[in-house]
This record gives structure tokens, sequence and C-alpha cells, in this order.
């Protein structure tokens, strides 16, 4: 059967509440959570063999009556957004009224174990094993903030498709709820508990203040022999005049994609670790995670033909849970995540050793994982409000130019402790792709690192012969 032609039939779809009432409130959203208003929802699909002596039914029951007690403790989920609050300040919140979530139940005719065959290569119709929410459309959003998709195929085996409004959780929070109701599945109780505590960023209302001037752009680095590099993070501009989203220096950093948008391949990428030690041997890094990433950057670079004098730009979102000035604990449940990206151009990338690739990523992790730079990143997000600007606009700003390979997902996430009962997923990954050129992460399942990425098939046919040759 052709990819074209596989069809997924919906048996069911239900609300899931919280086992027990909880209780109804306004949960306040930071600006660190305001800022990925237009962004894709966190999402991911794992694959799972289950007893043969279990019904679809049966596994279903079981699912939604663990997903039901998971949302008592994580009860924001199963709320509702409200984008123009309670207070009279007009700002967006999650009304927490156990409305639910939203339970799909589906079936696909094709045998298991032809994607096990193909170890899992990423199949055209697996987007149709994700419930599909367009959390970008704020101001008319209605519904659940999380979906769930399982899907049945011949033989017993299912497929777990879950997506996330952004607004909620950050990828690091995301999987922390998966792994809670996977606790709950296997009749556990939580054992790491989500603390609700947004208003910790919260910043003290001041009437008829100057609104500060905070703007993302670009500092210079000196990298080796690379000159002219770029770090592009939040800066306070005290000595500037304020501008609006998409004035001057911005103008500087948003460039429009103009590769075919038609023809596109999702592929799978696996790092052993026998690749990733000689990675990181040949780049001087202490890091899997840089590593990689350089190796990587520098690949698809090539694969794209990227001309000599353009820029390429690498981009990076870093967990900031223990990187504030007081640590919050890793069960934080929200968005706490700064970004920034490098810049240089082609010929410099492709013409220099790999350890210049990975020391001007390790400089922009650094320049990341400051909590000056997450504070700047909030008075950032205020400052844009204050002076009008509209919400979708905020991380628009932040993009980089056409030749931007932005990293996602980490492959340090809990990915393979995700146990509903069956044991670990035989497979995870993501379910689509937006960008292209980029990374998505994600744990290998025995070991090392899997990346998703998403290019033309001509380019992705280059990459895939030149991304696993180690260079010299």
């Amino acid at each position: 059967m052709g990819e074209e032609q596989v069809k997924i039939k919906i048996l069911r779809v239900s609300s899931v509440v919280p086992a027990m009432a909880t209780v109804k409130q306004s949960m306040f959203l930071s600006n660190l959570d305001l800022f990925w208003i237009p962004v894709a929802n966190v999402q991911t699909l794992l694959f799972y063999k289950v007893s043969p002596a279990m019904e679809f039914t049966a596994v279903t029951d079981m699912l939604k009556r663990s997903l039901s007690l998971a949302l008592v403790d994580f009860y924001p989920v199963a709320g509702r957004l409200n984008p123009k609050g309670s207070g009279k300040t007009g700002r967006p919140e999650i009304d927490c009224n156990d409305s639910g979530v939203e339970f799909v139940e589906a079936s696909i005719d094709v045998p298991f174990q032809d994607l096990e065959k193909d170890e899992f290569r990423h199949k055209s119709f697996f987007q149709q094993l994700l419930p599909i929410r367009d959390g970008s459309k704020f101001e008319n959003y209605e519904g659940p903030l999380f979906s769930v998709q399982v899907t049945g195929f011949r033989g017993g085996e299912i497929c777990i498709g879950a997506t996330l409004h952004h607004v909620v959780s950050d990828g690091s929070s995301f999987w922390h709820f998966l792994n809670g109701w996977a606790e709950c599945s296997r009749g556990s109780t939580i054992s790491k508990k989500p603390e609700h505590m947004r208003t910790i960023f919260e910043r003290e209302q001041k009437i008829n203040c100057a609104v500060p001037n905070i703007s993302f752009r670009a500092e210079e680095v000196v990298i080796g022999d690379i000159k002219g590099a770029q770090i592009f993070k939040f800066m306070r501009d005290d000595n500037l005049q304020p501008t609006n989203a998409g004035e001057g220096e911005i103008m500087k950093v948003n460039n429009i994609n103009t590769d075919q948008t038609e023809d596109l391949e999702i592929f799978g990428f696996h790092f052993n670790e026998e690749i990733i030690a000689k990675l990181k041997e040949r780049a001087g890094a202490a890091s899997s995670f840089v590593a990689v990433c350089a190796h990587f950057w520098r690949s698809v670079t090539r694969a794209r033909e990227v001309p000599d004098k353009e820029a390429v730009d690498f981009g990076i979102i870093v967990n900031s849970r223990g990187r504030v000035k007081t640590p919050l604990p890793p069960t934080f449940f929200g968005n706490c995540v700064c970004l920034g990206f490098a810049r240089t151009r082609a010929e410099q990338l492709l013409g220099q050793d790999l350890r210049i690739a990975a020391a001007l990523i390790q400089e922009l992790i650094k320049s990341c994982t400051t909590d000056e730079q997450l504070n700047t990143l909030i008075d950032y997000v205020d400052s844009r409000l204050r002076s009008g600007n509209p919400l979708p606009s905020l991380g628009a700003e932040t993009l980089g130019g056409r030749y931007f390979v932005g990293a996602s997902n980490s492959p340090r996430f809990p990915v393979y402790e995700i146990d509903y009962g069956w044991g670990k997923p035989l497979n995870a990954q993501t379910a689509m792709l937006n960008d292209i050129g980029g990374m998505m992460l994600y744990p290998g399942r025995d070991g090392g690192m899997d990346i998703y990425t998403r290019l033309p098939r001509q380019q992705m046919k280059t990459l895939k012969r030149i991304l696993m040759v180690i260079p010299n």
C-alpha cells in the first residue's frame, strides 16, 4: 500500500476531565509563556507494542482512566485559554475550569511490522497520527489545550500522538506531564508532582513609566579565525529611541525562506555513541549536543549549497530552570526557556575546522544561559506589550534568516521512560516539521541521539550521503 493511500479512521472523540474536581482559578501566564503564543504546539508520536490479549477498547479505557488521574495534578492542561483574561489588564490567562482534554480513538489498516522492518522511517501519513490544533490562532483559539490520539494498528500495536498548546508548557514540562500520565497508567502515583509557580516571573505593574528599550539584536564575537560572527540575543538599548516590531535591527534578522516548499521530505538520522565520541574529539567539545549540532549545521549548509557570502544561522532554546538566581525545581510546570542564535557566513562555516563551529555554538549557549538574559527576555515581552504590539508578533522578531538551523526538543528528555504498562516505546519521533533544515532532537532508544530534519528531496539525498561522514 502506498503512503498516499493510507487512511486513518476516527472511531470516537471524547473528553477526559480530572478524576476529581480541582480548584477553579484563573492561572497567571508569565511573559515566558506569552512569548510562545504564535509558535506551533509541542507534540510527539510514541509507538508501542501492546499485549495481544488486550482489546483496543481495553487499552483506550485504561489510558483514559489514567489520564483522568494525571489531570488532577496537572490541572492547567484540562483548562481553557482565555485570551482577554479576567482582570483589568486584559492579560491572557488559563481558565482552570476542568473542561477537559480531547481524546481521539482511531484505527489504521497498516501492518505495524512494516514500520518495524523499515526502522520507523518517517512516513507522510504520520501527520495523521496526531490531532491537529493550531495554537497560533490565538485570538480565536477555542477548545482543549491538550489533545491525544491513540491509533490502533493491524495486529494490536498502537501509536500515541500527543499535542499541547505551547502557552501551557515548554518541552520539559510536556514530557513531565506524559511521564506522570504513564505512571498513573502503571498503577503508581505521580512521583514528581508539578510545581505551579508561574507568578515567580510576574512583574510589578508600573504606571506612567517609560517603556524600556529592549531589542533582539546582534553582538559581534571573534571565534578563532572567524571575524564578524554574531550572537543574536536580547539586549537593553538604554540610549536608543523606542522602536516598533519589525523596525531597526530586526530587519537585519528576518529574511523569507524562499526554498521550494513542495516535495519536501522528513528523515531521521541516528548518531550512535561511537559516532558521537568521534565528533566530540574532532570538535574539541565536551558536550555531545555541541559536537553533533556543529557537524549537522555544517553538513546541512553544504547539502543546501548555500552561496559563500550568504548568512547562515544556528539557533537554540535552553532550559533555564536551574539558571535563574533562585533556581527553580525541575518540576516547575510552564515555560522557562531562553533562546538566541549565532550567525556567520557560509564560506566561514565551511572553510574552517569543525572546532570553530562548535566554539561558536558554545559561545551561543553561554550567552543564553544567564539569569540576566532570561530577565531581559521577560522585560522584552513587557516592553512590546506596553508599546501596543500584538502578542502573535513577539516570536516573529527572533526568527533567523533564510538559512536558519534551529535545534528544538532535547536528547536529554526522558522519552523512553514513558511506559504506560507495555514497556518503553519502540520508537519516538515528531509527527511533522515546519522548518526547512531545522533539527528536532530525540534521545536514541538504546543510546545515542536521533535527529529529524526536513528538506527538499534533492538536498536530503545529499545530506544522507554526507552527514555520517566524520570530518578529518
